[in-house]
C-alpha cells in the first residue's frame, strides 16, 4: 500500500495539484496532508475545497490555527508574529470563505492509523508536543523519546520544518518521515 504524504501547502493550489497527480501516477492509494493548508499562498479556499473534494485526509497545522484565531479573536492573536508572517496570516483570514473555515475547523490535530502489517502511523504537524514544535534531523533518540511522550508509533510523519529526512530509531522501533 503506497501512501503519499504532503505538508505545508500554504494555499499553493498549482503545487498541490501537481503533487497529487504525481502521487497517483506513482500508484498512491491514499494521500495524507500533515497540515499548514493555508497561510501564505493566494488560493486558501481552493486548496481547502480540493482537499475535501479529493478526500485527502488532512490535519491542521500551526498556520491553519493562526488564521482561524485571527477570524475568531482578531489581529491581537498574531501580534507576536514577525511583520511579514502576520501580514500573510491577516490576508488569508480576510479572504478565507465560510466553507474553508468550516473545513479547517473540522480538522484534527493528529491522525492515527493502523497500516497493513499492524504498523501504527502517527501524523502530526510539528511534533506530538504541539503543532508549533520542531523535529530536526539532528534529533537524538532520547530527544525523540521526549517528544513522543506516551505515543509509540511505528511510523511518525510530520511537516513544519521543510526539511525532509527519514530515520529508523531502533530502540523505539519508530521510523520518522518529514
Amino acid at each position: 500500500m503506497l501512501i503519499a504524504l504532503l505538508s505545508d501547502l500554504h494555499g499553493n493550489l498549482p503545487a498541490l495539484k501537481a503533487a497529487v497527480v504525481e502521487a497517483r501516477t506513482r500508484g498512491a492509494i491514499q494521500i495524507i496532508c500533515a497540515g499548514d493548508i493555508v497561510g501564505h499562498g493566494p488560493f486558501p479556499n481552493e486548496v481547502c475545497e480540493y482537499l475535501k473534494t479529493n478526500e485527502i485526509r488532512s490535519i491542521s497545522g500551526n498556520y491553519d490555527i493562526k488564521v482561524l484565531d485571527v477570524i475568531k479573536c482578531g489581529k491581537s492573536s498574531v501580534e507576536s508574529l514577525q511583520k511579514k508572517k502576520r501580514e500573510l496570516v491577516m490576508w488569508t483570514a480576510k479572504h478565507l470563505g465560510k466553507p474553508a473555515q468550516r473545513f479547517l475547523r473540522g480538522l484534527p490535530v493528529s491522525l492515527k492509523e493502523e497500516l497493513p502489517g499492524r504498523h501504527n502511523l502517527l501524523v502530526v504537524h510539528g511534533s506530538p508536543v504541539s503543532n508549533d514544535d520542531d523535529i530536526y534531523p539532528s534529533i537524538t533518540p532520547k530527544g525523540l523519546e521526549t517528544k513522543l511522550k506516551d505515543a509509540s508509533p511505528d511510523i511518525l510523519v510530520y511537516g513544519h520544518t521543510y526539511i525532509p529526512f527519514v530515520r529508523k530509531i531502533v530502540k523505539r522501533n519508530c521510523s520518522m518521515i518529514s
